[in-house]
């Protein structure tokens, strides 16, 4: 699958509606199964500094992916959707095509970390990390949402991970 990466110097708009949209494929390690948007107002300089110096290394991880860099104006009018967020960027969400549509999912359609509620750089970046291991170990985990539970939230990342559910539609 091609990888695509988005950002503020292409002309293209980059459409801010996450709304569901299932994927009919088999779902292997290199099928496509997550778009990624780095959302960043700005706010945390320090932090936003380490994750956009690593977006090589991000990008090299996430291949089959496609990853979207939003622009401060655009992460800014996401924001303004989800006031709540407000403070929390830099913001990796993560869109799940393999989600379940079934009733037991609760409504689970991705999830996303929170990384300017880190102070440090470099708690920040192990974070990250961390958050990268998760997907490419769990990469064809249905339901995900049970092990962004079991490891995420283990790991002490509750309050940074936040899973997407139908009724979040601020950022769907």
């Amino acid at each position: 699958m091609a990888h695509k990466k988005k950002d503020s110097a292409s002309p293209e708009k980059t459409d801010t509606d996450l709304r569901f949209k299932t994927s009919d494929e088999p779902l292997d390690f290199n099928t496509k199964r997550f778009d990624i948007f780095l959302i960043d107002s700005g706010w945390n300089c320090a932090v936003a500094k380490v994750v956009r110096a690593h977006l090589a290394t991000i990008f090299q991880f996430e291949k089959q992916d496609a990853f979207y860099l939003l622009s401060a104006e655009q992460s800014v009018e996401i924001l303004r959707k989800a006031p709540h967020l407000i403070g929390h960027d830099p913001i990796m969400l993560v869109y799940d095509h393999y989600a379940p549509t079934n009733h037991k999912s609760r409504g689970y359609r991705g999830f996303r970390l929170n990384l300017g509620l880190i102070k440090h750089p470099e708690q920040a970046l192990k974070r990250l990390q961390e958050f990268l291991r998760f997907i490419a170990v769990n990469r064809t985990a249905v339901p995900m949402d049970r092990a962004i539970r079991r490891e995420l939230y283990r790991e002490g990342f509750d309050g940074l991970i936040k899973i997407l559910r139908e009724t979040s539609t601020e950022l769907i």
